[in-house]
């Protein structure tokens, strides 16, 4: 049996579920939809939520569908290693951040290359890792001219976001676990 392809990215058009979006049950049917598409396509490397078309979202919408997805995110069930979020106007996009800073989360803005909701510290570290393309923690804490247990947390905080790609590298010589960090694939 031949083994099943890696796909590169995976795009989910959120506007399948309407242009006017409200209500938690409809964004609990999004994020089910949007689960079970990915369970069906997987291995997906990148995933690309796409907003385009959507006019209006509603705060009830948001957090059932994005917040509560972003939540599983974190909690390393997936094999995703990014995830973008696409296709946002002014509106949507101030709905998604509000959803995401109240549930101190963050998402990548595919459209702006910025990070969205819970940003306050994590924007330049973003930037950053943006700027080295591939690098290690000790390398980030040096740029950013912070602690490396601090560099480690925000990466942390990126990774479970999908906004990097974590892999594990050659061990240090005292012993440990080493990684690479790089931005998503796809």
């Amino acid at each position: 049996m031949k083994p099943k392809k890696r796909e590169a990215s995976f795009t989910y058009p959120v506007k399948e579920h309407g242009t006017f979006l409200a209500t938690r049950t409809k964004g609990a049917d999004a994020r089910r939809t949007l689960e079970e598409e990915l369970r069906a396509a997987a291995p997906v490397v990148m995933l690309t939520i796409d907003f385009s078309g959507v006019q209006a979202m509603t705060n009830s919408f948001i957090d059932e569908f994005l917040g509560k997805f972003y939540l599983l995110l974190t909690a390393g069930d997936s094999t995703l290693e990014g995830v973008q979020l696409t296709g946002l106007d002014d509106e949507t996009r101030e709905g998604v951040a509000v959803c995401l800073e109240r549930r101190k989360s963050i998402a990548v803005d595919g459209d702006t290359h910025g990070l969205l909701g819970d940003t306050a510290i994590l924007a330049d570290t973003y930037a950053q890792a943006r700027r080295l393309r591939l690098f290690r923690a000790a390398q980030l804490a040096e740029a950013l001219e912070i602690s490396l247990p601090n560099a480690n947390n925000r990466l942390k905080k990126l990774v479970e976001a999908g906004a990097l790609h974590r892999e594990r590298s050659g061990g240090p010589e005292r012993g440990g676990k080493e990684f690479s960090y790089r931005l998503p694939q796809g």
